[in-house]
């Protein structure tokens, strides 16, 4: 049975050094197989759906790019990674010469590790035990998607009656303004730190730095084409994509991010948080390892912070205030 293969191929996954557990999961939310000794049912099912999360936030800023997301934290590290197409591999070279259908994006495989563990020894060791696992997927022809429950009239009218539970509440609609109360003197010193950043690392292409809701404040662009839009899109993105895997990391080990790696084919993209914001960085693939940029970018990040601090402490944030309070005063003084 395909199941049981992949059940063997996650096995063999879960013992290698470091790893924790290993869940296979569609591109929907849906988990296939899983090998670990700490997870209930309950929490395959709300991992799976919240690494879907993440990992579909992933292809959508990084679409025919993404290689693997890497979240870290103070007690696990959490790697997603897609059964994609290479090349490279024996594999897919005779399954696409030989026109066998395989989607790429379809599936994807949530490792879970100690904190300590070296990622390199963990792709060498599970490259065969994942090639094993989309073999099985492509050549089965199987799908696992779930079946569809069915509903009489009855019960769909006793579902929606179900939704009719809120009683009517005042809604106060308030928009909170101090993320924008960053003066000049602030966005210059972000600008300075970008300059020093772009100095240490050679093959930069863009920075930028966003508050709580994916609020674009600074960007700074070293190469490439990249509009204002653009950036905006990717901020937008960014914040989501964190905001989403810290929850996953505490639904899964009680733990907050520190950071976020995307490896695409072509370049990195770091994630991580600064304040109630994040702050990216994406960097071309050349002259500097990834080991190295790993160890220049925290002395960075503290300088960053730093100022972001004291922007807070001496500026006055703009106070907030009711939408409905300051309608009614323009509403007045016409």
């Amino acid at each position: 049975m395909p199941i049981d293969q992949i059940k063997s191929s996650l096995e063999k996954i879960k013992q290698v050094n470091g790893v924790e557990n290993a869940v296979l999961t569609q591109r929907d939310g849906n988990p296939i197989q899983s090998s670990g000794v700490w997870l209930s049912k309950d929490e395959v099912f709300n991992i799976s759906s919240a690494t879907s999360a993440i990992y579909n936030l992933g292809l959508h800023l990084h679409p025919e790019e993404l290689k693997y997301i890497l979240l870290e934290g103070k007690s696990s590290k959490i790697f997603l990674a897609p059964l994609k197409n290479s090349m490279a591999d024996p594999i897919d070279r005779i399954m696409m010469r030989q026109g066998i259908e395989n989607n790429n994006e379809e599936f994807f495989i949530a490792i879970t590790t100690t904190p300590k563990v070296n990622l390199g020894g963990i792709f060498l060791q599970t490259r065969e035990s994942l090639r094993e696992i989309k073999r099985t997927l492509v050549l089965t022809g199987e799908s696992f998607k779930p079946p569809l429950r069915r509903y009489n009239e009855d019960q769909i009218n006793c579902l929606l009656n179900s939704f009719d539970t809120k009683e009517s509440t005042k809604q106060i609609h308030i928009v909170n303004m101090s993320s924008f109360s960053f003066s000049d003197s602030t966005l210059k010193k972000i600008d300075l730190s970008y300059q020093k950043l772009s100095s240490s690392v050679i093959d930069m292409l863009r920075t930028s730095l966003t508050v709580s809701g994916g609020f674009l404040v600074s960007t700074c662009l070293k190469e490439g084409n990249f509009s204002e839009l653009d950036f905006e899109h990717e901020a937008a993105m960014s914040y989501s994509l964190y905001s989403t895997a810290n929850r996953c990391a505490w639904l899964l080990k009680k733990m907050k991010v520190e950071s976020i790696l995307l490896e695409c084919q072509h370049y990195y993209q770091f994630i991580t948080p600064l304040g109630d914001g994040v702050f990216t960085l994406t960097v071309q693939k050349g002259r500097q390892k990834l080991g190295l940029l790993r160890l220049i970018l925290p002395r960075f990040l503290t300088v960053l912070t730093n100022v972001v601090k004291e922007a807070q402490i001496i500026e006055n944030p703009i106070k907030s205030f009711q939408l409905k309070d300051v309608i009614g005063e323009i509403m007045l003084n016409r």
